[in-house]
């Protein structure tokens, strides 16, 4: 989920900067301009009303499964002062189909508590996946973050993906069947991974920006980070995909499911269990490329009874 704060002023400085740098393409400037926007709004009105009026009636986030937002907190009373605590972030990268209907932005965040209580800041990275609603409107599809070790240092120049050079047009299918060639990929992927390990699936299936985050630690990015990363790690050893949804143009998706992390000899209850979501884009010759990668981790099962 969403989760960051910084000075009104420090805020302000960004945006100004971020308006300076907007990307040429139609579609993905007005993304990230609703997602400045939906920033905003939550600094304005409160962060749950914001979700509320950003997010899709089916979006989807993980609490620990997935649920529907909205349906999950219809009947959560609003807290008093809806200002209480404070929830910003900002999109430092983006992409969005060809058909400008679906796409993804991500950035740094922080909560902040302003109540007597002064809980100290939560710090994330979050990831969400927008929609083009019937209405043109850009709505929240998908909501996902991890927890970072501490508030972000890095550049805050936004970035846009880079411009895939085609070699030969994206397939003419129904938007079933993109659905069906995503959901093979994600298949294959998890083949290769079982057969000849993740750093060797990682050369076949990763995108080369690609970016995958793990809580408490900054996003990795690239294939030659995420291969240092998961020498040292497991990486998933199991997946089942719950949902997958494919943009018209069929050449940018995402896929969200449950996983497990079982390192060799790895005793049962030692075994990672959550839910992840991974988003994926076709290449310039249309293999699709994972470029985006997040899990959420369910805590531990209680003991048995002694």
């Amino acid at each position: 989920m969403k989760t960051t704060i910084y000075l009104s002023t420090l805020f302000m400085m960004t945006m100004l900067c971020f308006g300076q740098s907007k990307p040429e393409n139609p579609a993905l400037t007005s993304l990230v301009e609703a997602e400045r926007a939906f920033a905003r709004t939550s600094l304005e009105i409160g962060a749950r009303p914001s979700f509320m009026k950003f997010f899709a009636d089916d979006a989807v986030v993980f609490r620990p499964g997935p649920v529907r937002y909205k349906e999950a907190m219809k009947d959560i009373p609003l807290p008093a002062n809806p200002l209480e605590t404070s929830l910003q972030w900002e999109p430092l990268f983006a992409d969005v189909a060809a058909s400008g209907d679906l796409g993804y932005t991500t950035g740094p965040s922080v909560w902040t508590d302003h109540s007597p209580a002064t809980r100290p800041p939560y710090y994330g990275f979050y990831f969400s996946v927008w929609k083009k609603q019937s209405t043109g409107e850009w709505k929240v599809a998908f909501d996902i973050g991890t927890e970072q070790p501490g508030p972000y240092t890095g550049s805050r120049t936004f970035h846009a993906s880079t411009v895939i050079e085609r070699k030969e047009p994206t397939p003419a299918s129904t938007p079933e069947e993109h659905i069906v060639s995503l959901m093979n990929a994600e298949r294959e992927f998890l083949e290769a991974v079982q057969k000849d390990g993740a750093l060797n699936a990682f050369t076949r299936y990763a995108g080369k920006e690609a970016r995958v985050y793990r809580e408490g630690k900054t996003p990795i990015i690239g294939i030659d980070s995420l291969r240092a990363h998961f020498s040292a790690k497991p990486y998933m050893s199991q997946w089942n995909p719950m949902f997958c949804d494919v943009a018209l143009s069929g050449d940018l998706g995402y896929a969200y499911g449950g996983y497990e992390v079982a390192a060799p000899a790895t005793a049962p209850d030692q075994v990672e269990h959550g839910f992840y979501l991974r988003v994926w884009k076709r290449d310039g010759i249309n293999a699709w490329k994972f470029v985006a990668d997040v899990t959420s981790v369910l805590p531990p099962p209680p003991p048995p009874p002694k």
